[in-house]
Parts: C-alpha cells; sequence; structure tokens
C-alpha cells in the first residue's frame, strides 16, 4: 500500500503542485542557465526550478550532501511525513530504505576531476567530495534523518533505477520481510559533461533550444529526441495490516512488478524483453491485459524507443492497444534517467487516484508507426481501475509496475 508520497521536480515540488503541473501540460523544460552551454548542440534541460537547499539544510548538511541527496531527501521528508511514519518503530528492523539512481553525486566527481585536471596546477579537493559522490549517499541520508534501521540498500539499473527500487521494496514487503519501506530514486545529472557525453550518442534534441517547451515530442512524427531532466519521488509503502493497524491513509496499491533483462543490447531495447516485462507483471499481480484503463509508457521521444514500445504494447494487448491510452511524463519533466521511473510511478499513482490520464505535450502529428492513443496535448479523465507504468534501461534492464486504485 501506498501510504506516502514526495516529490521535487521540474512541474513542482509538493505532490498538489506536481500532479496539477502534469494534469495542466506544464512543460519543466527550459534553457539551461547554470553553466556556459554556448558549444553544446543541446542547450535545454528539465530543470527544478523552486529548490532552495537553504530552507532545509543547514551549512554542514549542504557541504555534505550533492544535489541529488538534497532532493531526495526532501522528497523522502515529504513521503515520510504524509505517512505519520513517527507512528512506526523504525528502528524496529521492520522498515527499510531502497533508493535508485543512475550516475548518483556526478557533479562532486566533476568539481574534484577540474581541481585535479582543469588548471595548470592541481588544486585542493574539498573533503567532503566521497561522501558526496556515493550513490548511495541519498539512502544512508535517509536512514539517519528517519532513524531507519532495517534493510537499506541502493539499486542502479540505469533509467529503470526508481521503479526496480520500488517493485523489489513491493516484494520486501509481500515476503514479509519488512513492514515498511521508503523507496523510490533521485538523479541531478544537468552538467556539461554528462550533457555532452549523451549528445555525443545522438539522442537529446537539438532543434528546440528556442522555445524548450517544445523539444520532447514522444509518439509524434517529427520527435528529434529527449531532454536531461532532475528530480526526485519517493513512496512509503507498507503492508496492509500495518496501514490498517494504525489507521493511516492509503492513496494506492502497488499489485504487480515484473523485472527482466533484454540480454541483447548495451544501448538499444528488445521488443520481446520489453513486452515480456508487462507480461511479467500483470501475470504476477493476477489481472488481465483487459483491466488495464492507462499507461504512463517510457516515452523517451527518440526515434528508435517509442515505436518499438508502442509494438510491445501490442504485443501484451492485442486489438485493444490502438485504444488504449498511453502518455509520456517525460514530454513535461525531461528525461531524469535512474529518477525517471519514480518521477513516473508517482504519476501513475495521481492518474489512478484521480482518474485522468496526464497528457502527451507536443504530440501535435502522431506518428502512424506509434499506434496507440498517446493522450495529446491536453489530459483526459477516464476511470483507470489499474495502470502500468513502463520503465526500461540502457542494458536492458526493464521495470514495470502495475497500479491499482484503492478500495477498502
Amino acid at each position: 500500500m501506498v501510504t506516502g508520497r514526495g516529490v521535487v521536480s521540474p512541474v513542482g515540488s509538493t505532490v498538489t503542485e506536481y500532479w496539477t503541473g502534469l494534469r495542466d501540460g506544464i512543460s519543466g523544460v527550459r534553457q539551461i542557465t547554470d553553466f556556459d552551454v554556448s558549444r553544446a548542440s543541446c542547450q535545454i534541460a528539465g530543470m527544478v526550478q523552486d529548490f532552495d537547499p537553504d530552507t532545509h539544510f543547514n551549512h554542514r548538511e549542504k557541504k555534505s550532501y550533492e544535489r541529488f541527496t538534497q532532493m531526495g531527501l526532501v522528497a523522502a521528508t515529504q513521503a515520510v511525513e504524509e505517512a505519520e511514519m513517527q507512528k512506526l518503530d523504525a528502528g524496529s528492523g521492520e522498515v527499510g530504505v531502497l533508493m535508485g539512481t543512475g550516475v548518483g553525486g556526478i557533479t562532486s566527481y566533476a568539481i574534484a576531476y577540474d581541481a585535479l585536471f582543469a588548471g595548470k596546477v592541481e588544486r585542493p579537493i574539498d573533503a567532503y567530495t566521497i561522501p558526496r559522490i556515493m550513490n548511495s549517499a541519498l539512502s544512508s541520508a535517509i536512514a539517519i534523518r528517519m532513524g531507519i534501521r532495517g534493510k537499506n540498500i541502493t539499486l542502479n539499473t540505469a533509467c529503470s533505477s526508481g521503479g526496480n527500487a520500488i517493485g523489489q521494496a513491493f516484494e520486501w514487503i509481500r515476503e514479509g520481510s519488512l513492514r515498511a519501506v521508503v523507496c523510490g530514486a533521485a538523479e541531478a545529472p544537468v552538467t556539461y559533461g554528462i550533457l555532452r557525453a549523451w549528445d555525443a550518442l545522438g539522442v537529446l534534441s537539438r532543434k528546440y533550444n528556442k522555445t524548450p517547451e517544445s523539444a520532447c515530442r514522444p509518439f509524434e512524427k517529427n520527435r528529434s529526441g529527449f531532454v536531461l531532466a532532475e528530480g526526485a519521488a519517493v513512496l512509503v509503502l507498507e503492508s496492509l495490516e500495518s496501514a490498517e493497524t494504525r489507521n493511516a491513509e492509503i492513496f494506492g496499491e502497488i499489485a504487480g512488478f515484473g523485472s527482466n533483462c533484454d540480454a541483447t543490447s548495451l544501448t538499444n531495447p528488445d521488443e520481446k524483453g520489453v513486452a515480456k516485462a508487462m507480461k511479467l507483471a500483470l501475470e504476477d499481480a493476477e489481472i488481465s491485459p483487459d483491466s488495464i484503463g492507462y499507461i504512463n509508457a517510457h516515452g523517451t521521444g527518440t526515434r528508435l524507443n517509442d515505436p518499438l514500445e508502442c509494438r510491445a504494447i501490442h504485443r501484451v494487448f492485442g486489438n485493444r492497444a490502438s485504444s488504449l491510452a498511453v502518455s509520456s511524463n517525460k514530454s513535461q519533466l525531461g528525461h531524469a534517467m535512474g529518477a525517471s521511473s519514480a518521477l513516473e510511478a508517482l504519476a501513475t499513482i495521481l492518474a489512478v487516484q484521480n482518474d485522468c490520464a496526464p497528457p502527451t505535450l507536443n504530440c501535435i502529428d502522431p506518428d502512424p508507426e506509434c499506434d496507440i492513443d498517446p493522450v495529446p496535448n491536453y489530459a483526459r479523465k477516464l476511470n483507470i481501475e489499474a495502470a502500468l507504468s513502463n520503465s526500461f534501461a540502457f542494458g536492458g534492464s526493464n521495470a514495470v509496475l502495475v497500479i491499482k486504485k484503492w478500495k477498502p
């Protein structure tokens, strides 16, 4: 059961703001101003605008925590407060933490590298560099702040990290090893080095630097790639028995989880593997494809990914696939790498809870090769009893969640 939710995102940094931004079709993609991008082909990203570390952390904490840790810890604090976890015994060993990230503290790594190699002479490296760059810094910071003494794991499966973290937390609770888990993902990858590296791979959008809100166009005929983004989303998952015992509010149910590996390519997804992940999630939830009212797609906006994901959906949903509502939050948020799947899982929970599919922005001329209903440009009210949240990653690491409306 989902009893707590938290978020820091390019379209809002409370759950209410986040949902309103998604539902109303707000774009969080903006021109990058934090560093010089004049020599970069892609000069835009999904940037968090309303995040001020000074309002959340003291001087020592700001020095200790990288940006991805700061955002993740703020989102986790929201989730824990909403779940009223003070009513749980966090130190009992029955509560755990499982967080995902793709690149962790990449900003501090870049600063340390520059100190050694960017000038004529070496400069001292900040003493906090190692604690800041650790991928496990966020999960550790959450445990320390909340006093959580159970399992504490950091998971990295590239862009499916958040989905796999939530799914694994669900399995821990289902098997009875933990009562509750703080889970999700955070990422702050918008650095000059990462921007240029993704651009070298040829997958970033380069055509919309002057109109950044138009850049990410999943399922659209004229799509040209994705844009980088940052953000964090965190859930508190709890067993039904635990939630009912303390009369906690339940916002939705993680009902099934499918995780597998394509085992074909480091960079190109495999249609059969993607379809298999969806089938595994449905089988795990013990529901039929006909029960799904909405799919929150991986939907990157690249030439390769979108039609492949649509073909995989057809493999699972048959003739119904053409009329099934399928939308991509990346059209609004950009692609936050390891955190994208956690942000999208939260969006799916909110879609199910509110019976409303958020839109795919910039889908003006849908690609005939993407034979689905992309919910173009405007949110749509519809009955959603259950939904899929799809996440696929480099290395062929797939994660699919089945999310159901909670009915006591």
